[in-house]
């Protein structure tokens, strides 16, 4: 306000003089121009902050304890009582007339001594506020969040990085509790091999599917595991098949030069017509990306064909340097493919082109090939398991974390669960190869599977959306079903 005064005072030139007091014994005479030759943009600044030289003429001294002061100073200690910041006066005076109609009746109801206002219906603003104010609470009551307190404060580094204010309960490193829960297809099992088993991203709801040539979806509840639904697909067994991000359908592959979507919502499966002189293209194993855009099937020679997941439609085909016998979406711009010689190569989405390529640490054929947020899991023919970096893979020279050689046979299968922190690989060239990696020690977790395990061959392995449940699929035509204790939600 000082500095404001001063300018004012300075730019205001030469005119009359006036008294001006800016400290108790001191006075200083200054000179002000006209009213008559005040600009434009003067004259608009008086009009809203008022006149300087009229204030300073008001007031011989500034405001003390006893006057409105223009800041008030928060200790932050003092509880002050809470007052309106701003109030139309010219509203609050104002009378409104409510008439006589009868949206209106209920105001009036009561007479001037009760309801506010006259027997004629007028009402001055304030009483008639008032009277809204009283209807509102009668009939809703008065609203929680105007009496909440407000909530501690957070730290702005948890707040902005979404970190949970809480510590999350960690993984043990020492063993895990499972317990066995009733097979989710018992109540419709089949005794041909279970090729895919995949829970459902928003509903307690998986389905089963493989050579018998039909999906099966159960609800997942642990005891009863309801059947809800079958559908038969003639001549197709299935090899692979996938929910999509959204879960609105399932995809299913097989080695056929077509395959097949499912609609949940209509029950209603459609067949896919597959690349027109393309031999080499087949459906038998499928990827989808990050962001549920494209699906790419791995076909032979080399080849991987890019459908778009809206409308199945063929969007590329790209050529790796070697037969593909697995991929992967990184993200919703990076692929990476890898087959015969350990080769692995990562694409950019947007353009299809290849970004870089590494080898395999000591592995001659790459069988299996998935990743979390953090780490890549990549499975050879020998029964290794290298787990690198995310940010590794994308050297030439990458080297793993850690290479796991619990299983000696080809690894077919590898998945993470929905928080990076278990890795399952299986094999199923041998009885009860299924093996679960705790990504926190980069160890096999030391109780689970036992002897006593019944997994036969594993030729599916499935987490639950919160890793709730693992499911098998095994080549008895059992879907088993485990409870993990340490995740509490489904």
């Amino acid at each position: 306000y000082f500095i404001q005064s001063n300018l004012r005072m300075l730019r205001l030139g030469v005119g009359s003089k006036r008294k001006c007091v800016s400290e108790p014994h001191e006075t200083y005479e200054i000179t002000t121009a006209p009213h008559d030759t005040l600009t434009e943009s003067e004259r608009l600044e008086n009009e809203l902050f008022g006149v300087i030289d009229q204030q300073f003429e008001q007031k011989e001294h500034f405001p003390q304890n006893n006057e409105k002061t223009l800041y008030v100073l928060d200790r932050g200690g003092e509880k002050r009582e809470k007052r309106v910041v701003w109030q139309d006066e010219v509203e609050a005076a104002r009378e409104i007339n409510l008439g006589d109609g009868n949206i209106t009746k209920k105001f009036k109801q009561g007479g001037p001594e009760t309801s506010g206002g006259d027997p004629g219906g007028m009402y001055t603003g304030n009483r008639l506020e008032s009277k809204l104010r009283n209807q509102f609470k009668k009939i809703h009551g008065t609203p929680s969040w105007t009496t909440r307190e407000a909530p501690p404060a957070q730290s702005t580094i948890l707040s902005t990085a979404g970190h949970m204010t809480q510590p999350s309960k960690a993984l043990p490193s020492s063993k895990l509790t499972v317990s066995r829960c009733k097979n989710l297809n018992a109540r419709k099992s089949a005794q041909c091999i279970v090729k895919s088993m995949e829970f459902h991203p928003g509903a307690r709801v998986a389905f089963v599917s493989g050579y018998s040539k039909s999906l099966d979806i159960f609800e997942v509840d642990g005891e009863n595991n309801k059947h809800l639904h079958r559908h038969h697909f003639a001549n197709f067994p299935v090899e692979c098949a996938r929910f999509t991000r959204d879960g609105s359908e399932i995809i299913l592959g097989s080695k056929r030069p077509h395959f097949f979507t499912f609609d949940l919502s209509q029950c209603v499966a459609t067949k896919i017509a597959g690349i027109r002189n393309q031999p080499n293209v087949h459906f038998k194993n499928f990827v989808m990306s990050a962001n549920g855009e494209f699906l790419g099937f791995q076909g032979q020679e080399g080849l991987f064909a890019v459908f778009s997941a809206k409308d199945k439609q063929l969007v590329k085909c790209i050529d790796h340097r070697t037969r593909i016998n697995c991929s992967a979406f990184l993200s919703d711009t990076v692929l990476i493919t890898a087959g015969h010689g350990g080769f692995c190569t990562l694409w950019d989405v947007r353009t299809w082109k290849p970004i870089s390529d590494f080898q395999d640490d000591g592995a001659l054929h790459v069988t299996s090939l998935t990743h979390s947020l953090r780490h890549v899991a990549i499975g050879s023919d020998s029964g290794v398991v290298n787990i690198y970096n995310m940010d590794d893979i994308y050297r030439t020279s990458a080297k793993p974390l850690r290479a796991v050689m619990n299983l000696t046979t080809e690894i077919d299968r590898s998945t993470f669960n929905s928080t990076g922190e278990l890795l399952a690989i299986s094999s199923k060239e041998v009885k009860d190869s299924l093996r679960l990696i705790n990504m926190h020690t980069l160890h096999c977790v030391p109780n689970w599977p036992t002897a006593n395990t019944p997994l036969a061959n594993v030729t599916s392995v499935s987490f639950s959306p919160n890793s709730g449940y693992i499911g098998i699929g095994n080549n008895k035509g059992k879907a088993l079903l485990y409870k993990l204790t340490h995740y509490e939600d489904y």
